[in-house]
């Protein structure tokens, strides 16, 4: 029994030393810098693969250090490649995600109205006014555009009323 004891206390100690170099020196990984995945991204947008590039963005963002200035322009570009191909709940989150990165940065674009009509295209109607709201003060065009629809739903109504008056 003893000898036993001894080979599984020997095969243990071996599968603890193989466990702590597999940890302490990870495998090799291929010298793939934060320029060439950039490089890929854009590559691959260029090539009208959009929602791939999307995805090596997100790699970029995510597994690279990248300057914390360049980290929201690379959000809006992720969120702008999901709202051109009409995916609003992801477009929004980069949105979002740009916006909490910097404020400043993510309200000069035009990333607000994006915001806005992502939302209002999600169907969540109450979240889209609240936005059209905050964002009202940084581009004005949003309220514009919200009392022109206002105004042109006013006089269908009168319309609408008459018509049902000839009718009876």
């Amino acid at each position: 029994m003893s000898k036993f004891s001894f080979i599984i206390q020997i095969l243990s100690f071996i599968l603890l030393l193989l466990i702590a170099f597999r940890l302490y020196c990870p495998a090799k990984t291929e010298n793939w810098t934060a320029e060439q995945q950039r490089a890929l991204a854009v590559n691959l947008r260029t090539k009208g693969l959009d929602l791939q590039a999307a995805k090596e963005f997100a790699v970029y963002l995510n597994d690279y250090k990248i300057p914390v200035k360049e980290r929201p322009g690379v959000c809006v570009t992720i969120g702008n490649i999901y709202y051109d191909k009409l995916d609003f709940a992801n477009a929004v989150a980069f949105y979002y995600r740009a916006e909490a990165l910097d404020p400043e940065f993510a309200c000069d674009k035009d990333v607000p109205k994006r915001i806005v009509d992502s939302l209002t295209k999600l169907g969540r109607q109450k979240e889209a006014a609240a936005a059209r709201k905050r964002y009202t003060a940084v581009d004005p065009s949003l309220a514009v555009k919200e009392e022109k629809k206002e105004e042109a739903k006013e006089p269908e109504k009168p319309a609408k009323e008459e018509k049902s008056q000839e009718e009876k």
